[in-house]
């Protein structure tokens, strides 16, 4: 198992990553601003299962690879840029039907699972700053499920809280606001995508 010192030092930076505002905060909470708490959690679980993938890749000996090639680098941020900016313009243009997100859960976690996956923040929290906290003198895979476990209730805690905040916010929107709530779903969608492409690797 992890050192305690590293777990500890762990939890506490990995928290503070995730609080931030980034593309997976953004796209949880775009969904719960325009579809309601259910949409956001569905969104949150794709995010979840994004960051299970990594965590799969990363103990494979991959995730490192991944971060350190530079092709691999850019090919996955402008694959991301380029479905957030497209999702992001076919949200504003299909603004009128309002309701077709909140009532198709699929949705949302497709979207946010392809959003984890595209992620350039993702790429290098697994791939190159996780395995920082890893004892290389011992067994690997009892510590890649430790950091699983706590990923997965960090991120469900803080994606939770941004999600059912931005809920709150589309309930407040109603009459003739209810249009806007897509389109600024929209709006955030094509920032996070702006995001994606400026990102840089350090």
């Amino acid at each position: 198992m992890m050192p305690l010192q590293n777990l500890l030092l762990f939890i506490g930076t990995g928290l503070i990553f995730s609080a931030l505002p980034g593309p997976a905060v953004l796209q949880v909470s775009a969904k719960g601003f325009r579809g309601g708490f259910g949409a956001a959690m569905a969104a949150v679980l794709g995010i979840l299962a994004g960051s299970a993938f990594y965590i799969v890749v990363g103990a494979l000996g991959l995730g490192a690879l991944i971060a350190a090639s530079s092709t691999a680098f850019t090919v996955i941020k402008v694959l991301g840029a380029a479905y957030l900016i497209l999702l992001g313009v076919q949200t504003i243009w299909r603004a009128k039907d309002e309701g077709e997100d909140a009532s198709r859960p699929g949705k949302p976690f497709r979207q946010a699972l392809l959003t984890q996956i595209c992620n350039p923040k993702a790429v290098l929290f697994f791939g190159a700053f996780m395995p920082q906290f890893l004892n290389p003198r011992q067994t690997l895979w009892p510590q890649y499920a430790e950091m699983f476990v706590i990923v997965m209730m960090w991120e469900a805690l803080v994606l939770g809280a941004y999600g059912w905040l931005a809920s709150r916010g589309g309930q407040w929107m109603l009459g003739g606001w209810r249009g806007r709530r897509a389109q600024i779903s929209g709006a955030v969608f094509i920032i996070v995508g702006i995001i994606f492409a400026a990102s840089q690797r350090a």
